[in-house]
């Protein structure tokens, strides 16, 4: 069949799928940004404009083939700064201990009809002598930049600053350390617990939600007006939302810290992200604050699930709107059409070792699987493309699935494609492995993380299309790092318990 004809025949079934095979997902495909529009903001807040919507960390213009850029206002986790001890560390010889069936995360656990049964049923999958050396260097990242006074763990070595992403991530380090056998339960316990008195004592931006960056040294918050009466600039309601999926998993595990973190949470005014039952961040600028809808495909749902954890009615960010179909290199998705539409691997990842795949429409993990193992096939080097922080300027990129009309661009903060972009993210490319056992691609996908890592103490962050490491050593890739191997030690169970 010619590739044309099958194109447009996939486009044709797909839009047929969606537009007719029942009333309800008609009138959603029909909804518009209209309909959120159609609502009055809080009156403290400014409505939405037609300016750029409050999606992620950094700006992008708003066509990759316009010369002009648009300013966008808000920013998410974009911790960046240039690398202070980013240079490469001579490995050295790390215990290796042979890896502990720890019965102490034999749980009972309630999961989807597409996961497997509890570990009362799966005994503990054994990790590999090249699995307990990542976890070993990954380990070691968590110990060189714990912060003691806080329970805060730095999100870039050398940078002493923190948002609710990292915090989750340095959450998700600690108990996976302690699920593989690396650190003690009372250890383990101990850390979780320093992490959660910071939380509770956090000055809140505008007494309400959590700033979008807090010093790790202190516990303040930092950045732009963190020494005003507003405690900061504004929340990121994608940061809080993977926060509080992974204060319900420290629920699950650890049921002595259910009464604190019940605590944290009543303390945070939750409901001020949400608005039209889908996410909402503010900023605070120099004229006024602006709140606006936060979240693209991916990104959106995932985090939104945290908040449903928590109690909360976040159905619109579930909605089928605003997308469209697109054939890249001869894999069908879903794209997010509005400004701002960043598509990395990430969540989908994150989403399944975490809380498990449940056929969403939104789902995209093996798709995105399919085409990095095809891309992978075709080029000299193994591709898998992700958000990541960078050893070099512009210090940070989201390595774009596709954007703007175009497949396979990395952008930087300011939205100019990256020369000699990060093509292969260990952290992505370890989750994707244990996400898919079965394919003899993911043993390809850890043997390389393990090569890149080999000549440092933590796993370094990924590779360069020129086949240089990228040496930005920082939380989210050794939590994930972590994670992953939790979640094949239990047997590819969800990490979380009860959803």
């Amino acid at each position: 069949m010619a590739k044309g004809f099958r194109h447009s025949l996939i486009v044709q079934c797909l839009l047929f799928f969606l537009l007719f095979s029942s009333s309800s997902i008609q009138q959603v495909w029909a909804s518009t940004d209209e309909e959120i529009n159609s609502e009055t903001a809080p009156i403290t807040k400014t409505n939405e404009d037609t300016s750029p919507s409050f999606y992620g960390s950094r700006a992008v213009t708003q066509d990759m083939n316009q010369a002009e850029t648009v300013k966008v206002e808000f920013q998410r986790r974009s911790i960046a700064p240039p690398i202070i001890d980013g240079i490469a560390i001579t490995d050295e010889t790390l215990p290796l201990t042979k890896s502990p069936l720890n019965l102490s995360v034999v749980e009972e656990s309630k999961v989807n009809d597409k996961q497997s049964p509890s570990l009362n049923t799966l005994l503990p999958i054994p990790l590999s002598r090249k699995e307990l050396l990542l976890a070993n260097k990954a380990k070691y990242y968590i110990e060189r930049n714990w912060n003691k006074e806080t329970g805060l763990i730095d999100s870039v070595q050398g940078y002493h600053h923190s948002t609710m992403w990292d915090v989750a991530s340095g959450i998700a380090a600690i108990l996976s350390l302690e699920g593989i056998g690396l650190m003690t339960s009372d250890e383990a316990s101990q850390k979780i617990s320093r992490t959660l008195t910071t939380l509770e004592t956090l000055p809140l931006y505008d007494n309400r939600l959590p700033n979008r960056e807090y010093s790790t040294l202190n516990g303040k918050p930092s950045g732009r007006y963190s020494n005003s009466s507003s405690n900061g600039n504004g929340w990121s309601a994608l940061d809080v939302g993977r926060l509080l999926i992974w204060l319900e998993i420290t629920t699950q595990h650890k049921p002595q810290f259910t009464k604190q973190i019940t605590a944290i949470k009543n303390n945070w005014q939750l409901s001020e992200a949400i608005f039209n039952k889908t996410l909402y961040g503010e900023l605070k600028t120099s004229k006024k604050n602006l709140f606006r809808q936060e979240g693209r495909l991916g990104y959106l749902q995932y985090a939104a699930q945290g908040f449903r954890l928590a109690g909360f009615d976040v159905n619109g960010a579930y909605k089928i709107r605003n997308i469209s179909p697109e054939i890249i290199d001869d894999e069908l998705f879903f794209i997010d059409k509005r400004n701002l539409p960043y598509f990395t691997t990430d969540p989908y990842v994150l989403n399944a070792i975490e809380m498990g795949q449940e056929n969403a429409w939104w789902d995209q993990l093996d798709s995105l699987f399919t085409l990095q193992k095809n891309k992978s096939g075709e080029e000299k080097q193994l591709w898998v493309f992700a958000e990541d922080a960078m050893n070099k300027a512009p210090w940070f990129s989201y390595n774009n699935i596709f954007i703007y009309g175009r497949s396979w661009v990395s952008t930087s903060p300011g939205g100019k494609p990256v020369e000699n972009p990060q093509i292969f993210s260990n952290k992505v490319a370890q989750g994707l492995s244990v996400l898919y056992p079965e394919d003899p691609f993911s043993q390809t996908l850890h043997n390389q993380v393990v090569d890149n890592s080999l000549s440092y103490r933590s796993v370094p962050t990924g590779l360069y299309e020129n086949s240089a490491t990228n040496t930005a050593f920082n939380i989210n890739t050794n939590s994930l790092i972590l994670a992953s191997l939790w979640f094949k030690h239990r047997n590819y169970i969800p990490l979380i318990l009860v959803k």
